[in-house]
């Protein structure tokens, strides 16, 4: 037995030396490819998944709701054309033309809820693959859609950050967007409730200069704007402490009483921005107490700092609390 495996090895071996092995498997190379070919003459029924992208939306409208970015097609036709469209497909999209299918009933009409037929137009779809190509069902089989009045206006951004400075440094002004304000296009119920966009969130730590970063602006998928994104100027400096001495406001006194406050004045401190230092007096705090919060149980008022300049942080102030001293007018 073995000697008739080792005699059959070495016939094959000398077959392929002889070159027979050769020409019998471009022989069966031929074959399956005849073979191919006369089978993908024959007609067959397939299912195919097309990208679809639609067009010719109605002037000054907006289709509102999700509409699906494909169809499942189950068609008929010879196997070789439907392979070449299935990869024609896979980066080519069919067109759905919205005011056509629907008969232009959409340039007439507000705010109208519309559902389209997809079987029933298999035949301006097939038109589109190939005329060797029939449609035989479409899923899903309706299309349900809003077309919704569509205006435009001027919407601000607003910056959305978080920042940490280095020591020493504060924010000299609250971070801008340029531009300021981007046009925007959508449906009007939409439009007429937006005050402003989002930029998407940016953090930003141990800030000790100032920086332009670019941002995304953050739309609701039925927008649309001239641009998505915006420059955000965020302006440091570095900052000094400021000190004052403020008289004590009292409100919320009687008529008939004069109040007094032990001490008059308190002591202010705060952090500012170099820029802004001059720009602060004694008048641009105001350490407030209100006497409707007094009681016979204690013997202090609380003292709260009222009417904190923007341009100022870490503001603090002492005492917190003052002794009173009631008199009759």
């Amino acid at each position: 037995m073995l000697k008739r495996i080792i005699a059959y090895f070495k016939t094959e071996i000398k077959a392929i030396r002889n070159g027979k092995a050769f020409v019998f498997l471009a022989c069966l190379a031929l074959a399956s490819f005849l073979w191919t070919l006369n089978a993908l003459d024959k007609r067959y029924t397939d299912h195919i998944t097309i990208p679809v992208s639609y067009i010719n939306s109605p002037k000054n409208k907006d289709l509102t709701g999700k509409l699906p970015d494909k169809l499942d097609l189950t068609v008929d036709g010879p196997g070789y054309t439907l392979l070449r469209y299935r990869f024609r497909f896979m980066i080519s999209p069919l067109l759905i033309d919205v005011n056509e299918l629907s008969n232009n009933y959409l340039e007439n009409r507000f705010l109208s809820r519309y559902s389209i037929s997809t079987n029933s137009h298999k035949e301006e779809f097939a038109k589109q693959i190939s005329n060797e190509i029939g449609i035989i069902s479409i899923r899903p089989d309706s299309l349900t859609f809003k077309v919704s009045h569509v205006t435009e206006k001027l919407i601000k951004v607003h910056p959305v950050v978080d920042l940490t400075f280095a020591r020493e440094f504060i924010l000299q002004k609250p971070p801008l967007a340029k531009p300021e304000s981007i046009l925007v296009r959508g449906p009007e119920e939409i439009m007429d409730t937006l005050k402003e966009i989002n930029t998407e969130p940016i953090d930003l730590n141990n800030l000790s200069q100032s920086i332009i970063r670019d941002a995304v602006v953050l739309l609701p998928p039925e927008l649309k704007a001239e641009t998505n994104k915006v420059s955000l100027q965020i302006t440091i400096e570095q900052c000094t402490e400021a000190k004052f001495e403020i008289s004590v406001l009292i409100i919320n006194q009687p008529d008939s009483l004069l109040i007094k406050t032990f001490p008059s004045k308190i002591k202010v401190s705060c952090k500012v921005g170099i820029s802004q230092y001059n720009k602060l007096n004694n008048s641009s705090f105001k350490a407030i107490v209100d006497y409707s919060h007094h009681s016979g149980i204690f013997s202090k008022l609380p003292v709260t700092l009222g009417n904190l300049p923007e341009n100022v942080v870490s503001a603090d102030y002492f005492p917190k609390e003052v002794d009173y001293l009631i008199e009759r007018k």
